[in-house]
């Protein structure tokens, strides 16, 4: 079966993984999370990619990229690659690090988004690797609810404003709240684990796939539907 080709329109958000060979472990020690990170902070600069957020696992990583240039390929060819040779060096091995090629799937901002950071930070959770997703050091959550300092890479800025206007500890709040709120099983959960690559609308969808972004909404700088300056959630509930 021929290849997919990816689309590497930027401006988008894409979510990001990619596994061991064999479902090995990749991340055997702090010293491999910690280079794998300062990896990060390199293809940041290096690609002018965004980071929106991350979650290393033992055996995968998860991360949320926004490229402003056609460039993602490029960009995680690099990171993985310069990992796994790193990797390789330190371990006395030989061959592949990761599986195959890594997944990506493009994702509508506003509710489709939220739901993609919240599944990312809880995937330590989920692993019962933590009881707390601020428990696990190898992720972005912490940083962003302002619970330990953030990497510098990370968009935490950016990330905060999907949840309307404020000041930052309000934000955080919210953020938090969201993440650790009470959720039923989620369809867009189910995509996300899912072969899926373009996570949206229909309308969305179509335009992905045509090359174009037919409503600028979905990429821009505004709060997602449900979210105000005051707080309010599409319930109406205080967030």
């Amino acid at each position: 079966m021929a290849r997919h080709k990816r689309i590497q329109t930027p401006g988008l958000f894409r979510h990001v993984i990619a596994r061991g060979n064999g479902r090995m472990r990749i991340f055997v020690d702090d010293l491999d999370f910690t280079k794998f990170i300062h990896l990060m902070a390199d293809i940041v600069e290096r690609f002018e990619v965004e980071c929106w957020n991350y979650c290393l696992m033992p055996n995968h990583y998860h991360l949320t990229l926004r490229p402003s240039r056609p460039n993602l390929s490029e960009t995680v060819r690099y990171l993985n690659g310069s990992y796994g040779l790193w990797w390789n060096r330190r371990h006395d091995r030989v061959g592949h690090v990761f599986q195959g090629r890594f997944k990506d799937q493009i994702v509508q901002r506003h509710d489709y988004l939220l739901v993609l950071g919240r599944y990312i930070a809880l995937n330590p959770v989920r692993a019962e690797l933590v009881t707390r997703p601020e428990q696990w050091k190898w992720s972005s959550y912490a940083g962003i609810a302002g619970l330990a300092p953030a990497p510098s890479f990370v968009a935490v800025s950016s990330v905060l404003q999907l949840f309307g206007e404020g000041e930052p500890d309000i934000l955080q709040t919210r953020f938090t709240n969201y993440v650790m709120g009470p959720t039923a099983e989620d369809q867009t959960e189910n995509r996300i684990r899912s072969t899926e690559r373009v996570l949206g609308d229909a309308l969305f969808k179509k335009s992905v796939r045509r090359g174009g972004i037919n409503r600028p909404s979905d990429i821009a700088e505004t709060s997602p539907p449900g979210f105000t300056s005051r707080g309010i959630d599409i319930e109406g509930a205080p967030v």
